[in-house]
């Protein structure tokens, strides 16, 4: 009777280290993959799902043309959408050109990356590729959303294998009021709406205020405040994209010069 009973208390003691070990393994399991969720997504090494191709060509923000497999490709970046820069219907958008010029200095030409194409190598109407785009080891659509140069857009099944990743990084853009998330009411679940981009007015009423600016006033100004007439955004000398090559120049003297005629300061 002793024996049964020394033998029934060393069961219990073993069991219950074999249920405390379980459960403490199963909290850092849980803390691990929680930690691992706030990781940017990275090309893992050795991945078969990712082609190595070239850039040959920028589009705009989130479009561009490789060589995959010795074959060019129009691709268009997955579940993101940057305003448009040349749309036949909507124009420039606000922050299309920051985009698209962020684009083109991370990827471009002749730089190397990796491609990971939607499922079943997806295309779209247009018949560009759907991808995600890896630059660095790091992808590059995440990258836009990061800084504010793009929202989660057109998420279809089955491509949402990184949507909820995606919308955490844009809820971080929106809280620090990031690119197009700097302007109120800008860039909605339908879009981008360029009519709630303004300074107090239409766009059309903008064109008019830049046409009564005084041209010799413009030239007399000349390496101060640069304004691009087409995006309707103007830039400081210290900005990032002062020195950049654009069409249709009008100088300001001042920030304020600027704004009065219906432009707004590039957020870099």
């Amino acid at each position: 009777m002793k024996y049964r009973f020394f033998s029934f208390l060393f069961s219990f003691v073993l069991l219950s280290g074999l249920l405390t070990a379980c459960t403490s393994i199963d909290t850092r399991t849980s803390k691990i993959s929680q930690s691992n969720s706030d990781q940017p997504t990275t090309a893992s090494v050795g991945n078969p799902k990712l082609k190595e191709a070239t850039v040959v060509k920028n589009v705009d923000g989130d479009t561009l043309v490789i060589n995959l497999n010795g074959r060019e490709e129009k691709v268009r970046m997955l579940c993101i959408d940057t305003p448009e820069t040349h749309h036949p219907r909507l124009g420039v958008q606000p922050f299309g050109p920051e985009a698209a010029k962020f684009t083109e200095e991370t990827l471009y030409v002749g730089r190397k990356i990796q491609v990971e194409t939607g499922i079943g190598d997806g295309r779209d109407k247009y018949g560009r590729l759907l991808a995600y785009i890896y630059v660095d080891g790091k992808m590059f659509n995440e990258t836009l959303l990061e800084k504010g140069l793009a929202r989660v857009a057109y998420i279809y099944p089955p491509n949402t294998k990184y949507v909820d990743r995606f919308y955490a990084v844009q809820k971080q853009a929106q809280d620090q009021g990031l690119g197009i998330w700097s302007i109120e009411n800008y860039s909605k679940e339908d879009g981008f709406h360029k009519e709630n981009a303004g300074t107090g007015g239409s766009s059309q009423k903008s064109s008019d205020n830049i046409e009564t600016v005084n041209k010799e006033k413009s030239q007399n100004c000349e390496g101060k405040i640069k304004g691009n007439a087409n995006s309707h955004i103007y830039h400081v000398p210290e900005g990032a994209f002062y020195n950049s090559n654009m069409n249709n120049i009008v100088w300001f003297c001042t920030e304020k010069e600027a704004q009065t005629a219906g432009y707004r300061k590039s957020q870099r």
